[in-house]
């Protein structure tokens, strides 16, 4: 799996736990996939509304031990990236 491919499905992956997240308890922080795409598993904890101002500026969630990427959230063919 390409880094490019390994960042959209952990994208998609983060989309459905904010969604989680959101329907049970959006005070509660989750741990969210880092999206650097890179094969580093690392986790970060952030908050329901912390991750909606990420997408909201079109950011990908990165762990701080990850350097050398850019972490801009690649655009789908259709415009601005929402979150479902």
């Amino acid at each position: 799996m390409s880094p490019g491919q390994r960042s959209r499905l952990f994208s998609e992956v983060n989309d459905r736990i904010y969604e989680l997240l959101e329907a049970a308890d959006p005070d509660l922080p989750g741990e969210f996939l880092c999206e650097c795409g890179e094969d580093c598993g690392r986790r970060v904890e952030l908050l329901p509304k912390a991750f909606a101002s990420l997408r909201e500026a079109g950011e990908l969630v990165r762990s701080p031990d990850c350097h050398d990427v850019s972490f801009t959230r690649p655009q789908p063919a259709g415009g601005v990236p929402a979150l479902s």
